[in-house]
C-alpha cells in the first residue's frame, strides 16, 4: 500500500504499517479535522494496527484534546512527530503528556521516526 489522501488542511500518505500526516502552513487542526482524519484512517487500515507520523514541516496549530481523541482509537498504537525546531519538540512533549493511551516520540528526521514506528507496530 502506498497512496495519499488530500484534505483542505493537508495530506495523509499511507504505507503498510503507518500513515504520515503533513498539514498545510497555518492550518488549525481541531475536532472537525480529526474526525475527517479518523474516517480515512479507519477506511484504509480496516482494523489493522498502525502508527501515525506527524510531519511538522509547516507551522500549524493543533488542539491537544483533539489529538487525544485521535489516539483513543484501539488500532492506532504509536505516534511520532518529526520536526526541526526546539519549539516543535516542546509542543510534541506537551502532546505526549496529554495522550496517555499510546507512546508518542519526537524525532528530528523522518528515517528515525519510520524505523521506530515500524518496530512498535511489528512488535505489537
Amino acid at each position: 500500500m502506498n497512496r495519499e489522501h488530500l484534505f483542505q488542511f493537508g495530506r495523509l500518505d499511507f504505507l503498510d504499517y503507518f500513515a504520515v500526516i503533513t498539514c498545510n502552513e497555518g492550518a488549525n487542526i481541531d475536532f472537525n479535522e480529526i474526525h475527517k482524519i479518523e474516517e480515512v484512517l479507519h477506511r484504509t487500515y480496516q482494523g489493522q494496527r498502525f502508527g501515525l507520523i506527524a510531519n511538522r514541516e509547516n507551522r500549524y496549530s493543533v488542539n491537544p484534546i483533539a489529538i487525544k481523541k485521535l489516539f483513543s482509537n484501539e488500532h492506532l498504537i504509536a505516534g511520532a512527530i518529526v520536526g526541526h525546531t526546539d519549539l516543535t519538540k516542546e509542543n510534541a512533549e506537551l502532546e505526549n503528556e496529554v495522550v496517555e493511551e499510546v507512546p508518542i516520540r519526537f524525532f528530528f528526521n523522518m528515517e528515525s521516526a519510520i524505523k521506530w514506528i515500524n518496530d512498535i507496530v511489528r512488535e505489537g
